[in-house]
C-alpha cells in the first residue's frame, strides 16, 4: 500500500483517536515508572513496579502495533463503500438502457401494426375496387359482344369492336395492378396440374390475333414436335407470362412480325426444361435500358410512355412470375430492328394415363358447344340489374329457362317453390350473400342439397376458388365472363350431376 493511501486511512477520525490514546498511555506509563523509580528507596518495590510497568507498556505497544497493521490492511468495507457509487451509476445506466430498449420495442411493435394495418387496408381497397370495376365491365363487355354477333353494318361493327378493345385494355390494366399488389405482398401461389401445352400457347395467339391483324402484323407461333403434348405445371401463369410479353411485342411493333417459338432445352425422366422466345421487329430497346425495362412502372423513355401508354408493369410482372418458378428471363434487342424476349421454365412430366385423360377432355372441350339449353332450368342469383339482364340474354339465346333472384334470401324462397337444374350464384349480395346461401342449400336433404352451384363473381383474389369449393360450390367463373365458357361449364356440370358423378371441379 502506498503512503498516500495509508495517510488517507490513518486520517480517519476513529483510527486517529485510538493511536493517540495508545501513544498517550505508553508515554504516561513511562513517565510514572520513571518517577516512581527515582522517588522510592525500596529496591523490592522498584523491582516489582518496574516489571508491572514494563508488561503494561509492552501490552500497549502490542495493541498499538495491531492498530497500525489494521490500518495498513486493505479495508474491504471501505473499498465496497468507495465502489458503491460506481455500481449505483452502472445500475442506473443499465436501467436507463432497458427502459430505452423497451420503449424502442414498443415503437417497433406499433410501427409493425401500422404497416400491417396499412397493408390490409390496401388489399381490401384493391379487392373492393376490383369488384366494383369488374361488375360494370361485365355488363359493358357482355352486351358489346352480344351486339357484335347481331350487327350487320360494317361501320357499327367496327365501332363496337373498338368498345370491346378498350374494355379489354381496361381489364388488362386492372389485372396488372392486382398482380403487382400480389407480387409486392408475396401473395402468389403456383399450381402443379396437367395441361396441354399447345392449347395454352394457342389461347394466347387467339387473344392477341385481332390486335396483330389491326396493325397488319405477321403474327404466328411455333411448337416443335419434340415437346410433349401434356405437361404438369401452372398453365394459367404460363399463359399470363406469354400474354404480357406478346402484348408488349405487338404494342411496340408498327410493321413486320411477332412470333412465339418454343424450344426443348433438357429432358429428364420426370422433368423437362423449355425455352420460350417472343420475337418482334419493333422499335427496339437501347442497351442502357435493357435491364431497367423489367423494373416496376418503367418504360424506355417518357416519349415512349406518352406514345404507347400502359402501366409499365407487364414486363416486370412476367419476370417476377418466371423467377418465382425457378426460371430465368433474358433480352436481346437492337434499336430500330426489334427485340427477342427469352425465358426458360421447368415442367413436370405426366403418366400415360393422365395424358390420355387430359387429351380426352381437351378433345371434348374443342367440340362445338350444342347451343340448346331447352329443358334446363337455371336459377340466377344476382343483385346487379345490368348483370341480371346480361345473363338472361346470354342464356335465353340458347333456350335455357331462367329464374332470377336478387339476393340469397329470395333465391332460397324460389328454390323452396320449384326445382332447378343448376344455380349461378353471385357472392356479394345484400341481406344474404352467396357463401351463406350455398351453405344453407348444402345442408338440405336429398337431391335438393346436391344441386350444382357455379359461383359467378367479380372477386378474383387469391383463394377465392378454394373458398368456393370448400363451402360446396361445383365451379367458379369470374366476371367479365365468356359466353362460350359459361355454356361449356353448365353443360359439363349438368351432365355430371345427371349421371350421378358428384365431384367438385377444382380446375
Amino acid at each position: 500500500m502506498d503512503i498516500s493511501t495509508f495517510k488517507e486511512r490513518v486520517n480517519g477520525l476513529p483510527v486517529l483517536r485510538t493511536l493517540y490514546l495508545l501513544l498517550s498511555l505508553i508515554l504516561f506509563c513511562l513517565a510514572i515508572s520513571y518517577w516512581v523509580i527515582l522517588s522510592t528507596d525500596n529496591q523490592q518495590f522498584r523491582a516489582w513496579f518496574s516489571i508491572a510497568s514494563g508488561i503494561t507498556i509492552l501490552l500497549l505497544c502490542y495493541v498499538l502495533i495491531r492498530q497500525v497493521k489494521n490500518a495498513l490492511k486493505p479495508n474491504k468495507v471501505r473499498k465496497t463503500e468507495e465502489q458503491s457509487p460506481g455500481l449505483d451509476k452502472l445500475h442506473q445506466m443499465l436501467e436507463f438502457k432497458n427502459k430505452e430498449l423497451s420503449r424502442l420495442a414498443q415503437e417497433l411493435i406499433k410501427e409493425q401494426e401500422i404497416r400491417e394495418s396499412s397493408e390490409k387496408a390496401k388489399q381490401i381497397f384493391l379487392v373492393n375496387i376490383s369488384h366494383e370495376i369488374r361488375t360494370p365491365m361485365n355488363g359493358i363487355m357482355g352486351f358489346a359482344k352480344l351486339l357484335e354477333e347481331s350487327l350487320i353494318d360494317e361501320d357499327h361493327h367496327e365501332s363496337l369492336q373498338m368498345i370491346i378493345k378498350s374494355a379489354d385494355q381496361l381489364m388488362a390494366i386492372l389485372n396488372d395492378i392486382l398482380d403487382f399488389s400480389r407480387l409486392e405482398a408475396g401473395d402468389i401461389n403456383f399450381q402443379n396440374l396437367p395441361f396441354a401445352l399447345k392449347d395454352t400457347v394457342h389461347s394466347i395467339y387467339r387473344m392477341m390475333e385481332h390486335g396483330a391483324k389491326c396493325k397488319d402484323l405477321d403474327f404466328s407461333y411455333e411448337i416443335p414436335d419434340t415437346l410433349p403434348e401434356v405437361l404438369s405445371g401452372d398453365a394459367l401463369r404460363l399463359g399470363q407470362i406469354l400474354l404480357n410479353l406478346t402484348s408488349n411485342a405487338i404494342k411496340f411493333t408498327e410493321k413486320g412480325k411477332v412470333k412465339i417459338s418454343l424450344k426443348l432445352i433438357t429432358e429428364q425422366e420426370d422433368q423437362i426444361s423449355i425455352a420460350f422466345k417472343v420475337h418482334d421487329t419493333g422499335i427496339g430497346i437501347p442497351m442502357n435500358k435493357q435491364q431497367s425495362v423489367f423494373d416496376f412502372f418503367e418504360q424506355v423513355t417518357s416519349d415512349t410512355s406518352r406514345r404507347y401508354a400502359g402501366t409499365g408493369l407487364g414486363l416486370s410482372i412476367a419476370k417476377r412470375l418466371v423467377e418465382l418458378q425457378g426460371g430465368e428471363v433474358a433480352l436481346e434487342s437492337v434499336v430500330g430492328e426489334g427485340s427477342d424476349f427469352y425465358f426458360t421454365m421447368d415442367f413436370g412430366k405426366v403418366t400415360d394415363e393422365v395424358k390420355a385423360e387430359m387429351l380426352k377432355t381437351r378433345c371434348r372441350l374443342q367440340q362445338p358447344v350444342i347451343q340448346n339449353g331447352k329443358g334446363i332450368k337455371v336459377l340466377i342469383v344476382e343483385d346487379n340489374p345490368i348483370n341480371q339482364l346480361l345473363v338472361i340474354k346470354v342464356l335465353e339465346n340458347q333456350g335455357y329457362e331462367i329464374t332470377v333472384a336478387g339476393n340469397g334470401r329470395i333465391a332460397l324462397e324460389a328454390y323452396e317453390k320449384q326445382s332447378f337444374d343448376i344455380i349461378l350464384m353471385d357472392l356479394q349480395m345484400p341481406e344474404l350473400d352467396g357463401y351463406e346461401t350455398t351453405r344453407i342449400i348444402r345442408k338440405m336433404g336429398g337431391e335438393r342439397g346436391e344441386i350444382p352451384i357455379v359461383a359467378m363473381t367479380a372477386h378474383t383474389i387469391k383463394g377465392e376458388l378454394e373458398k368456393c369449393v370448400s363451402i360446396g360450390m361445383n365451379d367458379y367463373i369470374s366476371k367479365p365472363f365468356n359466353a362460350s365458357e359459361l355454356y361449356q361449364k353448365i353443360e359439363i356440370i349438368i351432365e355430371k350431376a345427371r349421371s350421378g358423378i358428384v365431384t367438385l371441379n377444382k380446375h
